[in-house]
């Protein structure tokens, strides 16, 4: 009965092993392109990919194929969500020290901060109604908020309540 015991074992092992996982130190395969959203007029997906150590941000024509990268710098930039109109990007990164929603001018690659709180602000989905919706953990609890392009009419749309 050892003996099948320790087949068992053996056996989960190299399954783990051979399926990546990362309790054994294999973290399976490298991740490169993520979180990619199609862009209004539905020719340009935007999205994150690895480079160098970091994450930046990524378009490619889908009828052409030809990639344009957005930002470069030593921080990540990720999550990224289009405006209404598509001449503009939502998204989140650790500039400042901190994570907060920035967006980014798709013509001139330009990126302003919107957010300026020291939780962090997560998750930037750009509403139809022209807002930016995204996740805050400012109060203490993952909750979620809007706020307008400009950075102004932050508004709290969750309240989470907390058991005592």
């Amino acid at each position: 009965m050892k003996r099948r015991g320790w087949l068992v074992v053996v056996g989960l092992v190299a399954v783990a092993w051979l399926a990546g996982c990362s309790f054994f130190g294999n973290q399976g395969p490298e991740f490169t392109n993520w979180e990619p959203e199609l862009s209004p007029d539905g020719r340009t997906l935007v999205y994150e990919s690895v480079a160098g150590k970091t994450l930046e941000l990524y378009t490619r024509d889908l009828e052409t194929g030809a990639e344009r990268r957005l930002t470069e710098n030593d921080v990540e930039d990720w999550s990224p969500s289009w405006s209404p109109t598509g001449d503009r990007i939502a998204f989140s990164s650790r500039r400042d020290e901190n994570v907060d929603v920035y967006i980014l001018d798709v013509e001139t690659t330009e990126a302003e901060r919107v957010t300026t709180h020291d939780g962090d602000d997560i998750n930037p989905s750009w509403g139809v109604d022209g807002r930016i919706y995204f996740n805050s953990n400012r109060s203490g609890l993952w909750e979620i908020y809007a706020i307008d392009p400009d950075g102004s009419n932050l508004t709290k749309i969750t309240e989470t309540q907390v058991a005592d």
